[in-house]
């Protein structure tokens, strides 16, 4: 999971204020903001009149209205210098550069307005709109393996005019599946999707039923969530957990801190009963942002107030494991803001661009935030294969940090956030749009994040599961226990 990103239609992710530190103050007359802005990279067009704005979508052959508002609603994270148009976003910088008036696709009176408008449900047209903005924004089709030309001469023939919603829904899953790329998807309303799911099952079901001979069934299926919960009752007996066990912490043998953080959300007070099931905890959670303004600020205020509670009883500690190997991502502040308790002094720790044509945007160096008294004794990072996404921005911000040691497997390698992209029809699709380099110019996505110290986990989800299970009841968690003969000083 990650932060979809840049101005998605709803105020609250529209902001995505996540740093809190100081900055000057910035006032600026309305009227300089009047205008047409496009942003540089991401597909966006911004027209401000009078203190309020309206956001735009577009393509080279498209146009789609994502929202409407007032400028206040971004404080002071707006403003224009030198005919430029910045919004700090968290982590990120976008920059808008003003044109003269809005594309001719997104003017209402002009012809080439209403024949897309005319089109806005047919399949051909919705097919080439997903397909020019994976042209224009996609950042990995040549890491991915994914020759663009021969896979549009693959899949365009599937789709004609007459094309059901159900088999448009099938022909684009199965062509943005074939990207294995973690950070893209496609959504439709729910009666499509189920349709699809039917007419999917309906096609396979001979073939399902020829293959169920040769078949074993399956072994339980492990969960992510009661795994992690394994290897804390097991280290960390009489510890303390919060958020629905996102957050667990207690101390180990011979004073060494353990801290397992197992999502990079979840972490806003709410109010929501530790006592809910996993599932029905999310449900709530999720029902919970759909009614607030800020949800990223309150994520981040979360964070900070659960850590200064753990990092109080975790202080004294002779060394800290922090256990993100059943962290499958979130927002990529949350990562940090825990990296920020672990160093001293603010540092770059990586950069990112986005995809823009041929091209890229202006590089956007990330600086890792330091606390007044950090911790900064020993710290042992334990990753692997389910390390995805925003945890793996923290293993990305790890490598600047000289207290902390990485140990387990390589994390899963989607490093983007996700470029929400609307299609014509209503539809929804992400993609990873930007590349993040470590401050050597490595870029990880596609085989993640390397540890110091081997542990050797498969990538499979369940074989990765049923390793750390086994471990457990045999001689214990391998990466805690690596980590602890590091500390002990019985290996270097």
């Amino acid at each position: 999971m990650k932060t979809r990103h840049f101005l998605k239609p709803t105020v609250g992710f529209l902001l995505l204020i996540f740093s809190l530190s100081c900055k000057p103050e910035y006032s600026i007359a309305e009227n300089e903001m009047d205008g047409v802005w496009k942003s540089i990279g991401y597909g966006r067009i911004a027209n401000i009149e009078a203190g309020e704005f309206t956001l735009t979508d577009v393509a080279n052959i498209s146009c789609i209205p994502l929202m409407e508002g007032d400028i206040s609603d971004f404080r002071d994270k707006l403003k224009v210098q030198n005919d430029t148009l910045f919004l700090e976003d968290g982590i990120n910088n976008y920059l808008f550069v003003r044109i003269e008036e809005v594309p001719i696709a997104c003017q209402k009176d002009s012809p080439e307005y209403a024949i897309n408008q005319s089109k806005a449900n047919d399949p051909e047209y919705n097919f080439e709109v997903l397909w020019n903005t994976f042209k224009d924004h996609y950042a990995y089709f040549e890491l991915r393996n994914v020759d663009p030309e021969k896979m549009y001469s693959e899949y365009c023939p599937r789709v004609t005019s007459k094309t059901s919603e159900a088999d448009l829904f099938l022909i684009l899953n199965e062509m943005l599946e074939s990207f294995d790329d973690g950070h893209i998807s496609i959504s439709a309303p729910d009666e499509v999707e189920e349709e699809a799911r039917n007419l999917y099952e309906e096609k396979n079901e001979n073939q399902e039923i020829e293959k169920e001979t040769d078949i074993e069934l399956p072994a339980e299926k492990l969960r992510k969530y009661k795994v992690s919960e394994q290897v804390a009752e097991k280290y960390i007996p009489e510890g303390k957990s919060i958020k629905n066990g996102n957050l667990r912490w207690g101390i180990v043998k011979n004073n060494i801190g353990y801290f397992q953080i197992n999502q990079m959300m979840g972490m806003a007070d709410y109010g929501i009963s530790d006592t809910l099931s996993y599932r029905d905890n999310w449900v709530a959670y999720f029902e919970k942002l759909e009614t607030v303004e800020n949800d990223n600020e309150d994520e981040l205020q979360g964070i900070s107030k659960s850590l200064d509670s753990i990092m109080k009883d975790l202080q004294n500690t002779e060394a800290l494991i922090i256990d993100v190997r059943f962290n499958g991502g979130g927002k990529d502040e949350v990562g940090m803001a825990v990296l920020e308790r672990l160093n001293n002094k603010e540092r770059i720790v990586f950069t990112k661009k986005g995809k823009m044509g041929n091209g890229y945007t202006p590089v956007n160096k990330v600086t890792q935030t330091a606390w007044p008294n950090a911790y900064s004794k020993p710290v042992y990072l334990l990753i692997g294969p389910e390390s995805a996404s925003a945890t793996e921005i923290m293993a990305l911000s790890s490598l600047s940090l000289p207290n902390i040691k990485r140990i387990g497997s390589n994390t899963e390698g989607v490093f983007s956030d996700v470029l929400d992209k609307s299609l014509p029809n209503g539809w929804e699709f992400g993609l990873s749009s930007e590349v993040y380099l470590d401050l050597k110019g490595n870029n990880y996505e596609g085989i993640g994040i390397a540890p110091d110290v081997e542990i050797g986990y498969e990538r499979d989800t369940q074989k990765f599961l049923r390793k750390v299970v086994t471990d457990l009841t045999e001689e214990g968690d391998k990466c805690i226990q690596k980590a602890l003969e590091l500390i002990d000083g019985e290996e270097v």
